[in-house]
């Protein structure tokens, strides 16, 4: 039979799960946690577990690991390698007087165009990026 010693949380884990729930509570729209977050949680897996955090924080098991493990390696951690959102374009660089463009954001947009000159290629990259956040 299990005491309830056992059953105690490690220290820190209650005022994260509170701070994260809230974050939850009040953000704008769906989006990456705030790394603030993530360090804290990384911080008590690393010293109490990554299964035993992640299930009182309702944190996602690989994303959780994931950062752990890019935190003892020195790597960055998987949300960091997406950005830069934009690449810039230089119209001096040699481009053709015609040219196809995709662009493809990191959570399935796609967008596919045919330009006549460089400088459109830089609006029309521009305006993709803006409305997609």
């Amino acid at each position: 039979m299990e005491s309830k010693e056992d059953k105690r949380e490690p220290a820190g884990v209650a005022e994260l799960r509170e701070r994260i729930e809230s974050w939850r509570k009040t953000r704008a729209k769906p989006g990456l946690m705030p790394e603030d977050l993530w360090r804290r949680a990384v911080k008590l897996a690393r010293k109490h577990g990554v299964n035993p955090i992640k299930s009182a924080l309702r944190l996602e098991y690989y994303a959780l690991k994931g950062r752990l493990d890019g935190a003892g390696q020195g790597r960055a951690p998987r949300a960091a390698k997406r950005s830069p959102a934009f690449v810039e374009i230089r119209p001096a660089q040699a481009v053709p007087s015609s040219c196809v463009v995709e662009l493809e954001e990191h959570g399935g947009a796609k967008m596919t165009v045919r330009l006549s000159s460089a400088l459109d290629v830089v609006a029309v990259a521009e305006a993709f990026w803006r409305c997609r956040r």
